[in-house]
């Protein structure tokens, strides 16, 4: 059973850390960066030892002894077009997308991909302390576009650019590992059609239902 696992980031590194404890047997991790000092707070799987070497390498490495018989494939690639990561999801024989990345761009490719390969998607997002995640089964639940459209000028609220706290990418992150054990043992409930949101600051959490926008330019009937 393999996932896909989009950034080695803070979400990343929780949901990596978590899919270790799950029957996930392959993990491929996909990050372009390096680790740096100042995100060793909420990127746990990193440490001193570990900087300015390339994230997915070190991960690995790192995820290795935690649990020796997890196979992890590093992908030291930045991913923001839609062919990209469903070439990559093919090729490697990935049954579920998890989207962890830090930006705009590859969280919209990823939901483009999910939709164009049939591929359950995963998809979390944090800043500061509030938090997401939503599972995104293609042609049947809602997905990105259906909620947002497309992605917003400029960074908007991103982790990039608002910052984050450990605490809430571990939660979000373990939420985004559990959401994938489902698909894969297709036992629970995906979080599809629904956003889970989480309010660290006042201690709530909050599941909105959400339909499919029939007119939604990436998985409504206009555009198929």
């Amino acid at each position: 059973m393999g996932v896909l696992l989009i950034g080695a980031g803070g979400l990343g590194c929780a949901a990596a850390m978590a899919l270790c404890a799950t029957p996930v047997r392959r993990l491929g991790l996909v990050d372009p960066d390096v680790v740096t000092l100042s995100n060793l707070h909420r990127q746990v799987l990193y440490g001193l030892p570990d900087l300015g070497a390339p994230k997915v390498m070190r991960a690995a490495a790192n995820l290795g002894r935690l649990r020796p018989d997890l196979v992890v494939e590093s992908h030291p690639l930045r991913l923001e077009r839609e062919a990209e990561i469903v070439a990559l999801a093919r090729t490697g024989g990935y049954r579920v997308i998890v989207d962890g990345s830090d930006n705009f761009a590859t969280r919209f490719a990823a939901n483009d991909a999910a939709l164009a390969s049939g591929l359950p998607l995963v998809h979390g997002a944090a800043t500061g302390l509030r938090g997401q995640v939503m599972s995104i089964a293609p042609g049947q639940s809602a997905c990105l576009r259906c909620l947002f459209g497309g992605p917003p000028t400029g960074e908007g609220e991103t982790c990039r650019a608002q910052g984050v706290l450990g605490p809430l990418v571990a939660e979000v992150g373990g939420l985004m590992a559990l959401e994938a054990c489902k698909w894969l043992t297709g036992t629970g409930s995906p979080l599809t059609g629904r956003l889970l949101t989480i309010d660290l600051l006042r201690g709530r959490r909050h599941t909105v239902n959400v339909s499919r926008d029939p007119r939604c330019p990436g998985c409504g009937s206009v555009a198929g």
